[in-house]
């Protein structure tokens, strides 16, 4: 039966990046990068992950747009699309690290999006209402918590290939993990519940459940942990800037 589920699950991955990359959103890489920028690309994402989060890395983070990844139950994700925002990737990339070498600014771009789960863990911010478009969101603590508990999943585990998502137009960027986003669980509520310290119940056959009334709290919570999550990279502050 596992592996029946584990290609079942490749394949729903794969369609989600489909979905993402589908010519209405594919504008940012516009499939035509030049040769030498998608080596340099390819080399980054084959590389050892830096160890010192620098200040072209932070400027790139502070522009980062997150989008819902259509996976399962749905996760934040670095938008593979538009990572930096509507327009022209490249060119915003070169802006946020002022410089004007095309392949250093895809590099400093795929470093940071693969340093995006470890700023989490890496910033603070503290509660509060914060600007996001047009409405202000409300930043709680248990967004925070949620945030630092997420499962990301490299790009390799969505699916497609980096090649792939490049010959789409898209970004190779990371996601949460939609079927699991804060552990182990499928249940994902039941995991939330516990990160949160809210009531659990295990039943007599070892199940764990949460009331009806938690579970559909805290699947809108969930919800919200995308808007949080663009607050948070945007505003946190960094205590320490090395891994």
């Amino acid at each position: 039966m596992q592996g029946l589920v584990q290609p079942l699950r490749r394949q729903l991955l794969r369609l989600g990046g489909a979905l993402l990359c589908s010519p209405v959103l594919a504008c940012a890489a516009d499939g035509d990068l030049p040769r030498a920028v998608r080596q340099r690309i390819l080399s980054t994402l084959d590389a050892p992950l830096p160890k010192v989060l620098n200040v072209h890395h932070l400027a790139l983070i502070r522009r980062f747009n997150i989008g819902w990844s259509p996976v399962e139950s749905g996760a934040p994700m670095l938008n593979p699309a538009y990572p930096l925002g509507k327009g022209d990737t490249l060119q915003l990339a070169m802006q946020a690290i002022a410089g004007k070498d095309t392949a250093l600014a895809a590099q400093r771009l795929m470093e940071a999006s693969l340093l995006l789960p470890h700023f989490v863990q890496m910033a603070d911010l503290k509660p509060g209402s914060y600007a996001n478009g047009k409405t202000p969101f409300t930043l709680t603590a248990r967004h925070l918590t949620l945030l630092r508990q997420q499962s990301w999943i490299p790009q390799e585990m969505l699916g497609m290939a980096a090649e792939d998502y490049l010959a789409e137009g898209c970004w190779p960027t990371p996601s949460v993990d939609g079927k699991r986003p804060y552990g182990d669980f499928t249940n994902y509520p039941v995991e939330m519940a516990q990160a949160l310290g809210l009531p659990v119940r295990q039943q007599a056959n070892g199940n764990l459940v949460i009331t009806p009334e938690l579970r559909t709290e805290l699947k809108a919570l969930h919800q919200q942990t995308m808007p949080a999550l663009q607050v948070f990279l945007r505003e946190a502050r960094l205590r320490r800037n090395t891994l």
